[in-house]
């Protein structure tokens, strides 16, 4: 009978934590459209990236210019994923609307 218990609860814990990683990325999934008044930063260090138009997407470390990342051409409904430091914030680099996951944004104003 105790196995069936740790069986029921690895099961839970295992729904739980995949539930929970599946609104976290939906509530930091952004869709930038103003590139030069947006700026990102990922949660976790890695993010997936996917644009409306081909295109090749660059991030600029906001703090270090030289510091660039750049991931090669994608096309709509094609997706790819980079790795960034954690904690820095970036300028994207684009074509069209880009669409993130896993990240920050903030937004400077536009005036």
């Amino acid at each position: 009978m105790k196995k069936k218990y740790k069986t029921l609860i690895i099961l839970l814990a295992i729904f739980l934590l995949g539930f929970t990683y599946i609104k976290l990325r939906g509530s930091h999934t952004y869709t930038l459209t103003d590139l030069e008044h947006e700026e990102i930063k990922p949660i976790f260090g890695t993010i997936r990236v996917w644009g409306t138009v081909d295109t090749d997407v660059t991030f600029i470390d906001v703090e270090n210019p030289e510091k660039k990342y750049l991931i090669g051409y994608i096309t709509p409904g094609m997706s790819e994923t980079i790795k960034l430091e954690r904690g820095s914030w970036y300028k994207v680099k684009a074509s069209g609307d880009i669409t993130v996951t896993m990240v920050k944004v903030r937004i400077f104003d536009t005036d």
